[in-house]
């Protein structure tokens, strides 16, 4: 899996990974502070009937998305979501692109993104236009799900988003969909993002990009400011032949921050050198748990190296 286990842990450590925890506090007015009983009803409705096991439960969620409540609409959105309601994709995608509350938008693109059909890649694609940076976030996820050459272009403007949460959602998407053509786009990134989760995310997309080509540009971060940074192309360069981190990934490996360590010590998995193996070896005796997975794949990988 090429170290992808390894590499959404660093991500979510890093805050790469998108996720609806960064959205922003709300005004009460949002959601009405104190709806009528008849509100009220309408909402424990919609979460009655998604959880009651109805064939025409989807009929019914379908027509809560017309809903004049908010709450009741973003409930029957993300019903349809968690039922998987395929034949609810267009009534979705048109809820997407033209409710006026941003939650109600925001709920639409992530059951898109569960319900997993092709035709919604249009409809995720014209979101990332959304004024809401958390409906844009949302919209990102749901498109690395599909390789769809249309929206390329797309996410590699996302890329350069006022909204850093855009713009590291961006960067963990072009790793998933494993785009060559978005080299350049991810060496300025790395070059230029004021925001040092891109900056690193930005590195290891590189190196699971394999683009070798990028070894210069990624030498100058070994001297970042910031250690994920640091790391992080280190770990590129590692698995490029380049062993000039490896000293770093040492240093790093039993690093408080939990990303830094876990990108060190996937770092060492990559190196040939014996000392790798010695090194993950004594990592096992001290290291707390939740870094143990990640020195095993570490280890088996440098020795699978050494046996090519």
């Amino acid at each position: 899996m090429r170290g992808f286990l390894i590499r959404r842990s660093a991500a979510l450590a890093l805050g790469l990974v998108p996720a609806l925890l960064w959205a922003d506090p709300k005004s009460p007015e949002t959601y009405l502070v104190h709806p009528s009983s008849q509100t009220v009803q309408r909402r424990q409705a919609v979460l009655a009937v998604a959880q009651s096991g109805d064939p025409q439960a989807g009929t019914k969620l379908l027509e809560a998305l017309s809903d004049k409540d908010p709450m009741t609409r973003t409930l029957a959105a993300q019903s349809l979501g968690t039922l998987k309601v395929v034949s609810s994709s267009a009534a979705l995608a048109h809820v997407l692109l033209t409710d006026p509350q941003e939650e109600v938008r925001q709920a639409a693109a992530v059951s898109l993104r569960q319900i997993e059909v092709p035709e919604a890649v249009g409809a995720l694609g014209e979101a990332l236009k959304d004024a809401s940076p958390n409906v844009r976030v949302a919209a990102l996820t749901g498109l690395a799900r599909y390789k769809d050459a249309r929206t390329d272009p797309l996410i590699e403007a996302a890329c350069k988003d006022q909204s850093v949460e855009v713009r590291r959602t961006a960067v963990f998407v072009l790793d998933r969909l494993e785009d060559r053509a978005a080299v350049p786009t991810l060496e300025q990134l790395m070059k230029n993002d004021p925001d040092s989760a891109v900056r690193a995310g930005a590195a290891q997309t590189l190196g699971g990009l394999r683009s070798t080509e990028s070894k210069e540009a990624l030498r100058p971060l070994l001297k970042d400011p910031v250690k994920i940074v640091q790391i992080s192309a280190g770990r590129s360069l590692m698995m490029f032949g380049d062993n000039s981190a490896f000293e770093m990934a040492k240093a790093l490996d039993t690093d408080p921050d939990l990303a830094v360590r876990l990108v060190a010590i996937d770092t060492l998995g990559w190196s040939k050198d014996p000392a790798a193996e010695t090194e993950l070896q004594a990592l096992l005796a001290q290291s707390p748990v939740n870094s143990v997975p990640a020195i095993q794949e570490a280890l088996t990988r440098t020795r699978q190296l050494r046996k090519q």
